[in-house]
């Protein structure tokens, strides 16, 4: 029986639901703190520029290289949160063809507009197979 409502459904209505979500909130959470860690260090910079003393430079050195296994656990992390269908990284960019509905913010790449998409709604579309997924949503085919 064809459907009275001919209406394109939004994306959040769209979306599907993730079995296993506890891998991209991890990942959600290393990139959380780098972009934090990221912060703090460009402000140390500035401060550090602004008043050059050896705290001021001890702080910016230690907040950077703070930044480097913050950001290799955050990568192991992202390479664990595969997309159901495809089985694709969508918070990793890779040299696989994009899909036609993939969306990507100027300055990044598909995989960081993910990440920013996904901390800011809790939603995000898999690069690599187009589908929509939102975090919020609570799986019905899970196995007790």
């Amino acid at each position: 029986m064809p459907s009275n409502n001919p209406r394109k459904l939004s994306f959040h209505e769209r979306a599907r639901s993730l079995p296993h979500p506890h891998h991209y909130l991890v990942s959600l959470l290393w990139s959380c703190l780098l972009l934090l860690l990221i912060l703090c260090a460009i402000a140390a910079a500035i401060g550090s520029y602004l008043s050059p003393s050896p705290q001021n430079i001890y702080l910016f050195v230690g907040l950077t290289f703070s930044c480097l296994p913050v950001w290799g656990l955050g990568y192991l992390s992202r390479k664990k949160a595969t997309c159901p269908l495809c089985k694709g990284t969508p918070f990793l960019d890779g040299r696989a063809s994009k899909h036609e509905r993939a969306f990507r913010l100027f300055p990044f790449n598909y995989g960081t507009t993910n990440i920013i998409r996904a901390i800011v709604t809790r939603r995000f579309r898999c690069h690599f197979c187009g589908l929509p997924y939102d975090m919020l949503k609570t799986n019905l085919n899970k196995k007790k």
